[in-house]
């Protein structure tokens, strides 16, 4: 198909919680617009925190973001927008694939964090499909709490409530493969 638009290209930053992939995209961004781009970012709605209203890393550095709750949103707000940061892709449906890649064809440059793995050990849906059609993937991956070798999965350290637990410190803990202990298959509903 030929297009007189450039495509834009996607980055997707993955890896354990408090690895600094929010710190990364909030730099990506602001570089962005020191360049004179127009930029945004998103986050899901129910990642309130902190702050409900900006990205913020656990080291309190943070960024204007726009909640929304569908990855369908997203593209209803980001007309005339040249990069577009979508912070914790995990929280997202599948649905998310689709919608960055409308954004590329649109020439949108696209950055996703988010995590890989779940409490249960699987990958953490949509990221494995968005690192399938990204230009460039980079891990992040914080040192196990319990040996200091790199921790690419999280350990739920307190019960599990729902399907989606959103939490932090004390919430969850960086393990390696060694040190993680998947919890039982998640219940049907909860």
């Amino acid at each position: 198909m030929a297009s007189d638009k450039q495509t834009g290209r996607l980055t997707v930053v993955h890896g354990s919680m408090f690895a600094g992939k929010t710190e990364k995209m909030i730099a990506w961004l602001r570089h962005a617009e020191q360049e004179g781009k127009i930029v945004r970012a998103f986050k899901h709605s129910i990642d309130v925190r902190y702050d409900a209203d900006h990205l913020i890393t656990h080291t309190q550095d943070r960024f204007p973001a726009v909640r929304i709750s569908t990855a369908e949103a997203i593209l209803d707000q980001s007309a005339g927008v040249e990069c577009v940061a979508i912070d914790e892709g995990h929280f997202f449906t599948p649905s998310l694939v689709q919608v960055v890649e409308t954004l590329l064809q649109r020439g949108v440059s696209v950055m996703v964090a988010g995590i890989s793995n779940d409490i249960w050990g699987r990958p953490f849906v949509p990221m494995p499909d968005l690192a399938s059609i990204a230009d460039r993937v980079e891990a992040c991956l914080s040192p196990c709490r319990v040996c200091g070798e790199p921790a690419e999965f999280t350990q739920r350290m307190v019960p599990v409530t729902s399907r989606t637990m959103v939490g932090g410190v004390g919430e969850y803990e960086p393990r390696c493969g060694q040190h993680f202990t998947p919890l039982s298959e998640p219940p049907e509903e909860l």
